[in-house]
């Protein structure tokens, strides 16, 4: 038998989960089944369980978008060369990552290597990968170019400065706690300024006469309102998330009209729907290779076993934290 963590009802994590025993999945035609090793908790599955995420899956469902392990078992048509393979857990939203075992579809299971951090390799699904396209995707950014964020020290900001300085970009971090500040310098962003009444001279006084060319907003509320009023004319910025409560990102009508600055949004599930499997393959082989060198990998501040769920999550949830959190198995 397994430990598998379903959603009965949407709402509160204490009181909308259950944690059932059930017969470990038997893979079908062109799928294998993975043991989870780690599995962490984002802010995504935080939402989701409460009804506020981009999908709402039929109850009861399967939770963790992602995690990493190794295929125990393959269905018809997948080599049984496969068993013993480390994969990463594509997070399709398809399946659940927060269970001793998982089935997933063969493509969605991609080799990692087998002997680098299995924790820092379970988060490669989202955060990393969403960073990459956020610098990849929006603008041309050439070598010496500013990249200004909000939630600089969330997951995702974290690996835009890594991902920023191996391009020889500069990146311009907005953060909400001063104490964090000297953490993301020694990681090697170029500035970090505080959000606050004068956050619009801090950033001015950052740049000198310099100005940004790409404005990653994580964070919504007028966080976003200085980074924007130094944007190159015709500018873009992308909005990837909503750390203030799902406040709108507040720009400015005069930086609208006048600067041509524009809005877009991103979420990663439209691009994993339509990128090919061997697109994907590539980009988490390249990431991952990244994530066992050292290059990429940020804070875990706590793991849990699945029976701890509860208090998982509400670690997971709180403000300040100062890493992931994660199942282990």
């Amino acid at each position: 038998m397994m430990k598998t963590l379903q959603l009965r009802a949407f709402g509160k994590p204490a009181t909308a989960l259950d944690l059932i025993e059930a017969a470990p999945p038997a893979p079908a035609v062109g799928q294998v089944r993975v043991a989870v090793k780690a599995a962490p908790i984002n802010p995504s599955d935080l939402l989701l369980i409460a009804g506020r995420y981009g999908v709402r899956p039929t109850l009861p469902a399967a939770l963790g978008a992602e995690g990493v392990g190794r295929i125990v078992a393959v269905g018809p048509s997948v080599d049984p060369v496969r068993i013993g393979e480390r994969v990463l857990i594509v997070p399709t939203l398809e399946h659940g990552a927060w269970q001793n075992q998982t089935v997933i579809d063969e493509g969605h299971a991609v080799p990692v290597d087998a002997k680098a951090d299995a924790l820092q390799l379970a988060m490669l699904g989202i955060n990393p990968l969403t960073a990459d396209l956020l610098l990849r995707r929006f603008a041309d950014l050439a070598p010496g170019a500013w990249v200004g964020q909000t939630g600089a020290n969330s997951a995702v900001g974290r690996y835009v400065i890594a991902l920023a300085q191996q391009a020889g970009l500069r990146t311009l971090n907005v953060v909400r706690r001063p104490e964090v500040v000297a953490d993301l310098v020694a990681l090697g962003a170029d500035a970090v300024v505080v959000s606050g009444p004068d956050l619009a001279a801090q950033i001015t006084a950052a740049l000198g006469h310099d100005q940004i060319s790409l404005v990653l907003d994580a964070v919504g509320g007028d966080a976003v309102t200085g980074l924007a009023h130094s944007l190159v004319f015709g500018g873009t910025i992308v909005s990837y998330g909503g750390m203030s409560s799902g406040s709108p990102a507040v720009i400015s009508p005069a930086d609208l009209i006048f600067r041509d600055v524009r809005l877009r949004g991103f979420w990663l599930k439209h691009w994993l729907d339509a990128t090919p499997r061997a697109q994907l393959a590539e980009h988490y082989g390249r990431l991952a290779a990244l994530v066992a060198d050292g290059a990429l990998r940020v804070p875990i501040e706590a793991t849990y076993p699945l029976d701890q769920y509860r208090e998982a999550l509400d670690r997971a949830a709180r403000a300040g934290r100062a890493g992931k959190v994660l199942f282990t198995w």
